[in-house]
């Protein structure tokens, strides 16, 4: 019973708050309107006074150089083209001379200098058919005294668009009328000027003479407002709210008026809106409490599965952590005891779960890993990274390049990808003992190298490959370089240079290179420098260090043809990973096996044993056999057939052909064949 009246309460409080609401929005809107016009027509009383103090200056500029020279009509013609060069508004500049000013020139003589496109063109007019006198800017000039004419807007056929003209009248020292200047305008080029000043659509702007001649107006399309002969009388009634400049010393009259239909539009927006959000709050009360119950005990079930699921996510958050290697292979040793890498990965998430990830393991002298950034967050990207790392460990026990491992693994992620979720991806091997790294990108973060001893960093650059995931026939390219004693690989995620500090700068290329070149721990110096700041992405980062000196790679096979591809190989990567182009590869390819096929066929050898190295910047190839002593580079054949070779036909010539340098010698019961191409060709 005690709430029995509060409808009847809630109408009254309702009408009351609208009346007030009615009233105040009135006043407010009211003098905002009259404030934001009174600010607006001064702008535009500047503004308008100084693009059309243009004509009145020009007639007195010109009247300075009549007061020097009033008789060589010549040099004044002159003088106008001039004024209408620095005004380009101007259609028409010109000057007419009363009747028999020059009896010479007879009746009537008026220069002219006026606008065709954009050239100025020059003549003399007047006569029979161009009677200026009884022109209404030649009147008005010599009825309006020193205060100048403005005419009204008229159709000039010359220009075909509509202009007015000023016009003032020059005297001399004996206050004898000598000629009249004018300047004619374009009515377009003063309409442009008045849209631009106008602080609302609702807004009419009008340019009147001091007579009451209206000039223009930027409502040319409502042509009873702006009617010649009440004009401004419209503006005074009480539909409109106006506000009235005189422009001097143009003697120029500016109105601009408001409808007050523009204020009662406001103001009903005022009123509705304020009604709409009373009655809405008087809803949402009553709903608010309709619901109050229930929602405490819908927040008492909520409560209890975000427990459940923050629990579940800390169980993912181990998983995932358990699916990558933790451990890291610091100064991991080879077959043979000795130290020889020193690998260290880590992934920080931004969440419980994400979408980041490395994967790393050793074959004897090799090393292969990757790292990975899988597009989106949370538990998808989670999943679709637990899918990359085991491709990776299970395509990766069978392939033998980063290339082959990078392909298949495309081509199952392609295959059935229905939300085109994708990854990016570096896939590399490093064989440890030459520092042979080869590598492939799918659109990762380009790694950094690290100098031995020095904070010298270099960035390895990468072909623009795709992501995996979009395209599952793609071909990826395949790269490589050198990595020295003491030199290290950085490998990282976007999240590590997007990352940012406290003042929200980004950590970036620059000063990623910079810490991996410094004295301290790479991860701890990234730490340090995002401080307290939320991270705003998953935080990967993986090194690799080689402990050990560069050693040539050595390959033995027996003697026969069926070897010659594990050779070639061996060869192209190591072309590769030294900087060969591509093209010069394959030729050194061919050169190579025209020395193994002749190896096998004439040596008696019973196997061949093959090192590569770089030396003093060039790619070197020792092929040694055990069969009977011969020195091919004694035994040139004579052929300019290359295109016609069969393999093993041409033999040293050949290789001579393709090879920078060719070297035999016999050494402790072996023929030692050298062969060297320089990096830089």
């Amino acid at each position: 019973m005690r709430f029995r009246y509060v409808h009847i309460i809630a109408a009254l409080f309702l009408l009351g708050g609208m009346g007030f609401q009615f009233f105040f929005s009135y006043r407010r809107a009211s003098t905002r309107v009259q404030e934001r016009m009174d600010l607006e027509m001064q702008v535009a009383q500047e503004k308008l006074l100084f693009e059309l103090y243009d004509a009145y200056n020009a007639v007195y500029q010109l009247e300075d150089f009549m007061a020097d020279d009033m008789n060589n009509p010549t040099d004044l013609l002159d003088e106008t083209r001039e004024i209408m060069k620095l005004y380009p508004h101007f259609f028409t500049f010109y000057v007419a001379y009363p009747p028999y000013a020059f009896p010479a020139k007879g009746k009537w003589y008026g220069l002219r200098s006026y606008r065709v496109r954009d050239s100025i063109s020059s003549n003399v007019f007047g006569g029979e058919n161009h009677n200026y006198f009884e022109r209404e800017w030649w009147r008005g000039a010599l009825e309006s005294g020193r205060s100048g004419f403005w005419s009204q807007p008229y159709h000039d056929n010359v220009f075909d668009e509509p202009i007015f003209t000023y016009s003032n009248d020059y005297h001399d020292k004996k206050n004898n009328v000598t000629c009249v200047i004018g300047v004619d305008f374009s009515v377009n080029w003063v309409q442009q000027l008045l849209e631009q000043f106008k602080p609302f659509d609702e807004v009419n702007l009008a340019v009147y003479s001091s007579s009451g001649t209206l000039l223009t107006s930027s409502t040319s399309q409502d042509s009873t407002l702006f009617n010649v002969s009440n004009a401004q009388d419209r503006f005074a009634g009480k539909d409109w709210v106006v506000s009235r400049k005189t422009l001097n010393p143009i003697d120029i009259d500016l109105v601009m008026a408001v409808p007050k239909s523009y204020v009662w539009e406001s103001i009903r927006v005022g009123i509705l809106v304020p009604f709409a959000v009373f009655i809405l709050g008087i809803l949402v009360v009553a709903y608010l409490i309709h619901r109050i119950s229930r929602d405490e005990r819908e927040n008492i079930r909520l409560g209890a599965e975000q427990k459940v699921i923050a629990h579940e996510l800390v169980i993912a958050h181990g998983i995932q952590m358990g699916i990558l290697k933790n451990r890291p292979l610091k100064e991991s040793k080879n077959p043979a005891g000795e130290q020889d890498i020193d690998l260290h990965a880590i992934l920080l998430p931004m969440r419980e779960v994400g979408g980041d990830l490395y994967d790393f393991h050793r074959e004897g002298d090799t090393i292969w890993f990757i790292i990975g950034d899988v597009s989106g967050k949370g538990v998808p990207a989670a999943m679709f990274m637990s899918a990359v790392v085991n491709l990776f460990r299970a395509i990766g026990r069978r392939s033998h390049t980063p290339k082959q491992i990078m392909e298949e693994m495309n081509s199952v992620l392609s295959e059935n990808n229905p939300s085109l979720t994708f990854v990016t991806a570096f896939i590399g091997r490093l064989h440890i003992p030459s520092g042979q790294l080869l590598f492939c990108n799918a659109g990762h973060c380009p790694p950094l190298i690290v100098e031995s001893g020095a904070s010298s960093v270099k960035r390895v650059q990468l072909e623009p490959n795709i992501p995996l995931g979009y395209d599952g026939r793609y071909s990826f390219a395949e790269e490589g370089c050198i990595l020295g004693e003491g030199e290290k690989l950085v490998l990282y995620t976007d999240g590590v240079t997007e990352a940012r500090n406290s003042k929200g700068e980004m950590l970036g290329m620059s000063r990623l290179s910079a810490l991996a070149g410094g004295d301290k721990d790479l991860l701890a110096a990234i730490k340090q420098y995002i401080g307290d700041a939320e991270p705003t992405d998953d935080i990967t980062l993986m090194t690799i260090r080689k402990t050990d000196s560069v050693r040539p790679v050595s390959l033995r096979v027996v003697n026969q043809a069926d070897q010659w591809p594990v050779l070639r190989q061996a060869i192209h990567e190591y072309g590769i990973c030294v900087g060969i182009e591509k093209r010069t590869l394959k030729k050194l390819e061919v050169a190579s096996e025209e020395a193994v096929v002749n190896i096998v066929r004439y040596s008696q050898a019973t196997k061949i044993e093959m090192a590569l190295s770089l030396q003093n910047s060039a790619f070197s190839i020792q092929l040694s056999d055990d069969g009977v002593a011969f020195d091919p580079t004694a035994h040139e054949v004579k052929t300019d057939a290359v295109e016609e070779r069969q393999i093993g036909g041409m033999g040293i010539s050949l290789i001579r052909q393709i090879a920078d340098e060719v070297h035999y010698e016999r050494v402790n019961e072996k023929n030692v064949l050298t062969i060297a191409k320089s990096t830089s060709c």
